[in-house]
This record gives C-alpha cells, sequence and structure tokens, in this order.
C-alpha cells in the first residue's frame, strides 16, 4: 500500500486547487478495485513487484524506500510508452504504470475531491413550461384545461 500511495500522488499530487490522490483516498479506492476485479489482481502484485525489482538492481532498495528523486527517476521510465519502444525489459512496468495511472484517475476523479478539483457542479434543476404554444400550433395539438390547470407555471 506504501508503494500505491506514492506513485497515486507522483501520478495526482496536491496543488492549488485540491489534495493529492492520497488525499482523496485514491490508495483505499484502488484496493477495494484490485480485490473486487480479480483480473487486476496479477497485474497490480506483479508490477509492484517488478518495480521493487528494477529499484534493488539500480538503487539497492524498494522503490517506497527510495528518495524522491530516484522514484521520479523511475517513473519517468515507464510513464511514458514511446520512450520505452527500444527498451522491452521495461515493457512490463509500462503495462503496471498505465494501470496504476488509470486506476489512479478513475479514483480522483469519481472522489468528493476530484469532483471540485474539476469545478463539476452536478445536475441543476430547471424550470420547463411545456411546450412553446408555437409548437404546439405547428403540430395542431393543445394541452387540455387539465393539464394546464394541473401543471406550473414559471414566469421569466
Amino acid at each position: 500500500m506504501a508503494t500505491i500511495t506514492i506513485l497515486a500522488d507522483i501520478i495526482i499530487p496536491k496543488d492549488a486547487i485540491s489534495g493529492s490522490a492520497s488525499d482523496a483516498k485514491v490508495p483505499e479506492f484502488i484496493e477495494f478495485i484490485v480485490k473486487d476485479m480479480p483480473q487486476h489482481q496479477v497485474p497490480m502484485r506483479g508490477g509492484l513487484r517488478w518495480l521493487d525489482m528494477q529499484c534493488l538492481k539500480k538503487f539497492e532498495k524498494a522503490f517506497k524506500d527510495c528518495t524522491k528523486a530516484q522514484q521520479i527517476e523511475m517513473v519517468d521510465l515507464i510513464a511514458y510508452p514511446e520512450r520505452a519502444k527500444d527498451k522491452p525489459e521495461l515493457k512490463p512496468g509500462v503495462s503496471f504504470f498505465s494501470l496504476m495511472r488509470n486506476l489512479t484517475a478513475t479514483g480522483f476523479y469519481t472522489s468528493e475531491e476530484g469532483v471540485k478539483d474539476i469545478g463539476y457542479a452536478g445536475n441543476k434543476p430547471t424550470q420547463w413550461n411545456g411546450v412553446p404554444a408555437e409548437v404546439l400550433n405547428q403540430y395542431k395539438v393543445a394541452y387540455t384545461e387539465k393539464e394546464l390547470k394541473e401543471c406550473i407555471s414559471f414566469t421569466a
């Protein structure tokens, strides 16, 4: 979970508008999704293991124990699929990071924090006085007296 939290916060860091992915409880969301959708379990576990093994080879420590600069260096290797085209050894990491990025974005932008971040106000009720008179006349139809009496009329 520590590695998932670090990665999620690298993908969506705190800024002037909203909190980070971990502030929005994205790691908990990812944990839930991976448990709920078994097809993500092997790619997630394998990707976390791959990342730690790469960090152990390069920095002699697990990803979560690396410095921020070392973590960013590793993420830069796998965050841009076009950079990894010439390096087949990075393909598992690229695939894993793509899954992490997708789950992080989904978790964040379906959270209260993410909804505030994009400024989504939600559905707002509107006022509708029914079909305009000119359209009713065009089709030679009309509301009945009963319908008119039972409906609310809004004035502009």
